[in-house]
């Protein structure tokens, strides 16, 4: 699948995900204000591009001219330790060869958990791992758990469209 392609498939998801975040938000008791809804379809449609991060492209100096936008951003409001998050997460498609960890099944899901035990430790820094807890890292997926959602749900959207068969020969994709 080329990168029109995955763009396409991570906005319908994104369309999607935010939709039922704004519907299932009362009966799943995790609130979806508008700027949450933002977020999520945001956070579907960059997984939907994320393993293909590392291809040396047009839409990758994009990508990341537009991370450094929004780290310069984040960091003048203070942000800091969202923009140190967002940093890692940007550069981690690079640590290893096209179609390696980025492309596997499994990485979708503990992705997030590391993010997740990350998070914790950026907050909980000032005090090493005295007050760093699991209990800690699950209730930040909890909290997020929209985000998670979003973040699973457009990474699968990215590897469902390079596993059709009908794509592959007409070569869109490496």
């Amino acid at each position: 699948m080329n990168f029109k392609g995955h763009v396409t498939g991570g906005v319908v998801t994104g369309v999607a995900v935010t939709t039922s975040a704004m519907v299932l938000s009362g009966p799943v008791g995790i609130p979806a204000p508008p700027l949450v809804l933002a977020q999520v379809f945001a956070v579907t449609v960059f997984f939907s591009l994320f393993p293909d991060l590392d291809i040396s492209s047009v839409p990758q100096r994009w990508f990341f001219r537009a991370i450094f936008l929004t780290l310069l951003v984040l960091s003048y409001y203070g942000y800091y330790e969202e923009a140190t998050l967002l940093a890692l997460v940007a550069i981690s498609p690079l640590l290893d060869h096209h179609r390696s960890w980025t492309h596997n099944v499994l990485s979708v899901w503990i992705f997030p958990f590391i993010l997740a035990c990350i998070y914790e430790y950026i907050l909980t820094k000032d005090r090493f791992f005295t007050s760093w807890s699991l209990e800690n890292v699950t209730t930040h997926l909890l909290d997020n758990l929209w985000l998670v959602v979003a973040c699973i749900f457009g990474w699968y959207t990215h590897l469902l469209l390079d596993s059709l068969k009908r794509f592959r020969k007409f070569k869109l994709h490496p």
